[in-house]
C-alpha cells in the first residue's frame, strides 16, 4: 500500500512507516535543497551568499 493511500494509524504501521524527528526531517529538507540548488530561505537576502558558503 502507498503511504497516500494510507487512512488510519494501523494502516501506517503495518505499511513500516518510521517516523523521524523534526530536526532530522528539517536537516534532510536542507540538505535535498541545497543539493537540488532551489532557493532555501526565500526573502532573506544574504543567506544564499553568507550561510550556505559556511556549510
Amino acid at each position: 500500500m502507498e503511504i497516500k493511500n494510507i487512512k488510519i494509524l494501523g494502516e501506517l504501521k503495518k505499511a513500516g512507516y518510521k517516523s523521524k524527528s523534526i530536526k532530522d526531517e528539517l536537516r534532510d529538507n536542507l540538505i535535498e535543497r541545497i543539493k537540488s540548488k532551489t532557493t532555501v530561505f526565500e526573502g532573506v537576502h544574504g543567506y544564499e551568499n553568507t550561510v550556505i558558503p559556511e556549510l
